[in-house]
C-alpha cells in the first residue's frame, strides 16, 4: 500500500523588526506633518524654547497705555514698538548674578502661558485707563538635532491687560520684521493666579512712581521707546 505523502506548508516568519521600523517611520512622518502645520503658533514657540537648554535670557518689563505693535517702514528701514506712554519698570540680563531671580520670574511667566485658558481673538489692543505691562523676553537656546548642536533665538512679547487680567500674544509667531507680522491677530489668555502673583512681586511692579534710570528719562517724557530696533530691509 502506497504511503500517503504529507504536504507541509511553509510557515511565513513575521519580521517584527521591519514592522517596528515602519511604525516608527510612520510616527515620525505624522509628527513632522503636525509640526509643519503648527510650528508658527506663538504658544508652541514658547513651549519649544522652554524645552531646550536656555543659554541666555534678557529683556524688560514696561508700563504702556496703548500697544502699537505695527511694523512701520521708512526708506527701507523697518521699526516697531512705538507704544504710547512707555515707562521702563525694570530690565534684566540672566547672565548677571544680580538679575538671575528676575530672569527666573520671567521664565515662570512664560511657563504659565502654556496652561492659561484662551479668551478672545482681537485685531489690535485698544487703549484702556489702567494700561498694559509689556513683557519682553529674548531667549537664546541650545538644542541637539541628531548629532548636531543647534543654537536658536526667540523674541517673545507678552502684553498684560492690567484691568482685565488678560495676557495677549500674537496668534502666530513670525520674525518681528516679517511682512506677515502685521496681519497676525492677538490671542488672549486668562492670566493664572501664579502669573499675576509673580508679576506683581517683581521689583518695580506694579508701581509706576519709581525713579527712572537716567538713560530712560527721554522715554517717559516722549512716550516712545528710544531703543527701537531698526534693521535695513536688505537684511531680511
Amino acid at each position: 500500500m502506497a504511503r500517503r505523502k504529507r504536504v507541509y506548508s511553509k510557515r511565513r516568519r513575521i519580521n517584527y523588526g521591519r514592522i517596528a521600523l515602519l511604525i516608527t517611520l510612520l510616527v515620525i512622518l505624522i509628527l513632522l506633518i503636525v509640526k509643519v502645520f503648527s510650528k508658527n503658533r506663538y504658544i508652541l514657540k514658547i513651549e519649544e524654547a522652554l524645552e531646550q537648554e536656555i543659554t541666555q535670557m534678557s529683556g524688560s518689563i514696561s508700563a504702556v497705555s496703548k500697544i502699537d505693535a505695527t511694523i512701520y517702514e521708512n526708506k527701507g528701514i523697518r521699526y516697531t514698538n512705538q507704544h504710547d506712554d512707555l515707562k521702563r519698570l525694570m530690565t534684566f540680563d540672566g547672565s548677571l548674578s544680580k538679575d538671575m531671580d528676575k530672569a527666573g520670574d520671567v521664565k515662570t511667566l512664560l511657563e504659565n502661558m502654556l496652561i492659561s485658558e484662551k479668551t478672545e481673538v482681537i485685531a489690535e489692543l485698544p487703549a484702556n485707563e489702567k494700561g498694559y505691562y509689556w513683557i519682553e523676553a529674548d531667549i537664546f537656546t541650545k538644542d541637539k538635532v541628531l548629532i548636531f548642536s543647534v543654537e536658536n533665538e526667540y523674541n517673545f512679547d507678552l502684553y498684560y491687560d492690567i484691568e482685565n487680567e488678560t495676557v495677549y500674544v500674537k496668534e502666530k509667531y513670525f520674525d518681528e520684521f516679517s511682512k506677515k507680522y502685521n496681519k497676525t491677530k492677538f490671542q488672549g489668555y486668562q492670566a493664572t493666579d501664579e502669573f499675576i502673583n509673580i508679576l506683581e512681586s517683581i521689583p518695580g511692579i506694579p508701581g509706576t512712581d519709581l525713579e527712572i534710570p537716567e538713560n530712560d528719562q527721554s522715554n517717559a517724557e516722549t512716550g516712545q521707546d528710544t531703543s527701537v530696533t531698526q534693521i535695513p530691509e536688505t537684511g531680511q
